[in-house]
């Protein structure tokens, strides 16, 4: 019965269970953080530096786990990372062991390879795992078709930055040529977002454009995409002039943030000037008198209606009319004053009844 319980252990150990095993367990210590060893071996056993010597126990049940460290903004490929050895206890220290990465999590293919009995970085990192700090590798030593493990935790040190633009401040304003179409002038062409994270290639950003609650930007602007590492600032489908602010400035922020990390941002102050009125921009053919002057005002003023022109003029001939009238009574020997006698009310009744003598 022993026997065949331990020819049961030794295929569950080269199935593909004991790989799903294996990185069970590797899940399991990243999610709690400890370093431990499963067969409860002392502290001494875990050890954290920049290179991490092991000793394989074969014909263990059990995977080791150690803790090494890793600091990429000193980092030169390739880099030593782990020495392997047979323990001293071991039966059949002089026999060949084969060594094998079985994976990595998160996801790095092909960044570690073993040189001899050294286990070696020899590609950057991928950026999901310098953001997460951590790295983790199994591994497997293979002597006599006797297999041990081992689990490798490597922490990351780096140093984070923001993603940012050229420049913290932008300014522009808007033109037009016949007062309907309009554009951005100067325009500011692509906004790249840069980082210093020199180690983290092809970084992601997102791009959103933010105002108070005066303003709702997005009804004027917007930007040519949203996420990527540039984009641009373009006037909405929906621009109307009118619709801005009456004081002829506007200011609105782009924020650029980490796809992976929206934590890392950073924006840059947009200031936009715009005329109130718009310029139209156009010449008359010819010198205009003051009558065609005051019309081209008059239709060009849609505040000044027909009706208001009309009421003026109404106003101005009967405040010229009373006049006449109130000078014409108070100097009745100019002519004036004659025409204002012989055409009163009641002349005609008494030029019939003979009462009416001309002087």
């Amino acid at each position: 019965g022993v026997l065949v319980l331990d020819v049961v252990v030794a295929m569950f150990k080269r199935s593909f269970l004991w790989n799903l095993s294996i990185f069970t367990l590797m899940f399991l210590q990243g999610v709690l953080g400890n370093t431990l060893d499963t067969e409860q071996k002392d502290d001494e056993n875990s050890q954290r530096s920049d290179q991490v010597a092991v000793s394989l126990s074969f014909g263990s049940e059990f995977c080791h786990i150690y803790t090494a460290k890793l600091d990429i903004e000193k980092l030169t490929l390739p880099k030593d990372i782990l020495d392997l050895a047979a323990a001293e206890n071991d039966t059949d220290i002089d026999a060949a062991i084969t060594y094998t990465v079985i994976g990595t999590s998160p996801l790095c293919k092909d960044c570690f390879s073993f040189s001899g009995n050294k286990l070696q970085l020899i590609k950057n990192l991928t950026p999901a795992m310098i953001q997460s700090s951590l790295a983790m590798v199994v591994i497997q030593g293979t002597q006599n078709e006797t297999t041990s493990c081992v689990v490798l935790n490597i922490h990351i040190d780096h140093e984070y930055h923001n993603p940012r633009l050229a420049k913290d401040f932008y300014k522009t304003e808007l033109k037009s040529e016949n007062g309907t179409t309009w554009t951005i002038d100067p325009a500011f062409g692509k906004f790249t977002a840069t980082t210093s994270d020199t180690k983290i290639e092809n970084n992601l950003f997102n791009f959103t454009l933010n105002s108070d609650d005066d303003f709702d930007v997005s009804t004027s602007f917007r930007l040519s995409q949203s996420q990527g590492q540039e984009t641009s600032l373009e006037l909405s489908d929906e621009f109307d002039i009118g619709k801005l602010p009456k004081d002829g400035t506007i200011s609105f922020f782009i924020e650029i943030s980490d796809v992976s990390d929206p934590a890392k941002a950073s924006r840059s102050l947009i200031t936009v000037n715009y005329p109130t009125k718009p310029d139209l921009n156009t010449t008359p053919s010819a010198t205009l008198t003051s009558e065609t002057a005051i019309s081209c005002k008059i239709q060009e003023d849609p505040s000044i209606s027909t009706g208001a022109v009309v009421l003026v003029l109404v106003c101005i001939l009967a405040i010229a009319l009373f006049g006449w009238i109130g000078y014409a009574y108070l100097n009745p020997n100019t002519s004036s004053g004659r025409f204002l006698i012989r055409n009163r009310p009641g002349a005609e009744r008494m030029r019939e009844d003979g009462e009416y003598i001309q002087i």
